[in-house]
């Protein structure tokens, strides 16, 4: 029994001596690499103005907003003939407005992205793929129980085009607030996650359609779990064809934002390659370019 209780002792004084060193506080060092061109570029058919936006890194302790860089040339072209000039604003998007009844493209056009800036060039290229229309939207409230009020949740409706290799992000916007957080971004490979489900043309699977909820924000201790939408909301889904780049760069994205959740074993984050290159040398260039084509639907919460 002795021999136990002094085993039991000595683990005591050995958690208590590892608590107190925990509490050390290390300050790191680190040594700002060069700026790194980053290039925004995710934009749609639909009749508004689109925006690319060009920014650079900036060191990883600096919380202030990326700089925007001024003065590039930036055009989007088609397979087709069309140009599109993004002009300049002057802190780091440059916006093309389209006529009356102009849009970016068409369907199934391949477009191509051409940045000059300070003497380099750079360039991308992806495709407007189809999107599937939106059939419906339907609400579920759930009665209130020891854990949860009244719960309101929704669901969309839509099927995935024949064909495999689709590839889509569904975006829902609360109050026309776009819901962003990490566990929001949803995105699908055919009417599901990923290849190889054998579930092309058909309506999309449950937990898709589920992730258009809101991720209820945090509670304090002792109080329920809020519903994600209440009485009166609007519900606005939309579903963005993207191209196979753009889906793994998301995908990509999102793992790295939810392996942030970890704690202490998250692993550390990096800047996720898109598909922008430099034409004219090999700089290591930032970003995405994405033409997407966009079904929606909007519902008020009852």
């Amino acid at each position: 029994m002795n021999n136990i209780k002094y085993l039991l002792y000595s683990f005591c004084f050995l958690g208590t001596l590892f608590t107190f060193s925990c509490e050390d506080v290390v300050e790191l060092e680190l040594e700002d690499s060069p700026t790194t061109l980053v290039v925004d570029a995710w934009i749609n058919n639909k009749p508004e103005p689109q925006t690319i936006r060009l920014t650079t890194t900036a060191p990883y302790f600096d919380a202030s907003p990326t700089p925007g860089v001024s003065g590039a040339s930036v055009v989007v072209t088609s397979a087709t003939g069309l140009i599109r000039e993004f002009t300049d604003q002057g802190n780091g998007d440059y916006v093309w407005t389209p006529g009356s009844g102009e849009n970016i493209g068409e369907i199934e056009e391949e477009f191509f992205l051409g940045i000059e800036l300070d003497g380099k060039t750079y360039g991308s290229a992806t495709i407007l793929n189809n999107v599937p229309p939106i059939d419906s939207i339907t609400q579920v409230t759930d009665e209130e129980n020891a854990f949860s009020e009244e719960t309101i949740t929704c669901n969309f409706f839509s099927r995935d085009l024949v064909g495999g290799g689709d590839t889509y992000w569904i975006k829902t916007f609360k109050n026309n607030q776009f819901l962003n957080q990490p566990l929001e971004i949803n995105i699908a490979y055919d009417a599901g996650f990923s290849a190889g489900s054998e579930i092309d043309g058909l309506v999309f699977i449950t937990p898709i359609r589920d992730a258009m909820n809101p991720t209820a924000d945090p509670i304090e201790s002792g109080e329920k779990f809020p519903s994600p939408w209440a009485v009166g909301d609007e519900v606005r889904v939309e579903i963005h064809s993207i191209d196979l780049a753009a889906y793994f760069y998301m995908l990509i994205v999102r793992d790295q934002l939810l392996n942030s959740l970890n704690g202490i074993f998250a692993e550390p984050l990096t800047n996720t390659k898109g598909n922008v290159i430099q034409i004219n040398g090999d700089e290591e260039i930032l970003g995405m370019f994405s033409v997407a084509a966009i079904s929606e639907l909007s519902y008020t919460i009852e």
